[in-house]
Parts: C-alpha cells; sequence; structure tokens
C-alpha cells in the first residue's frame, strides 16, 4: 500500500495548495519518497497534487481538509484511490483520520475559488 500526502517542512500535514512537500509512505509510515509540491508552480494547484498522486501509484490519499476540492475528489475517485481527510497541522503519523464526504469535497472547493480570487 503506498500512501501519498502534503506536508510543511515540519513534516505536519498541510493543505494541498499551500504545503512544501508530497511525500509517498508506505503502511508502516515510513517515507519511501518526498518531493516538492507539484501544486506550488501550477494554476490548478489541488488537482496538480491528485494527479501527481495518481501517476505515483498511491493506493490511498491522505488529503489534510480543505485539499479535496471537486476537480481533485473526481480525479481520484475516478482512479479508484482511496481518500481519508486529516487536519492540517496534525503530525504525519496522526491516526485522527476521517473518511472524506460531500460537505468536505464542497468546502474544499469554495476554499480554492477563494485562494483563487485572494491570492492573484
Amino acid at each position: 500500500m503506498i500512501i501519498c500526502t502534503t506536508v510543511n517542512d515540519s513534516m505536519k500535514f498541510e493543505i494541498f495548495s499551500k504545503a512544501k512537500y508530497l511525500v509517498l509512505m508506505n503502511e508502516n509510515g515510513e517515507i519511501i519518497e518526498k518531493r516538492n509540491n507539484p501544486a506550488l508552480n501550477s494554476p490548478m494547484k489541488r488537482p496538480a497534487v491528485a494527479k501527481e498522486c495518481v501517476e505515483l501509484k498511491a493506493s490511498t490519499v491522505i488529503a489534510p481538509h480543505g485539499s479535496l476540492c471537486f476537480p481533485s475528489y473526481r480525479i481520484l475517485k475516478k482512479a479508484g484511490i482511496k481518500m481519508l481527510i486529516a487536519n492540517p497541522g496534525e503530525d504525519l503519523r496522526s491516526s485522527n483520520l476521517k473518511e472524506v464526504n460531500m460537505k468536505e469535497v464542497i468546502y474544499s472547493s469554495f476554499l480554492a475559488m477563494k485562494e483563487r480570487i485572494t491570492e492573484h
């Protein structure tokens, strides 16, 4: 099992659009790969992370709260990838994960629109 998520410099969960790194972990929480977050150089930030996780053959994505806008959700759902939600700022090995739901997708979509409006 390969888990894909995004983290900050302190290796704590960070929202897809703001995280410094994308990491891959195995089921034991050991980091397999750490790379720069592709969202930081993309106009479509959250979907860039979702696409990268698909390309890296992740079986599960841990999305920090606010990360799964509708396009990202659709990309991961179509690829058959399990999606879990974490709280931004929590440790990478946190077990406080929740299943994704439509409230999360709607919230994340509104947050993505707000970021686009206020950051450009």
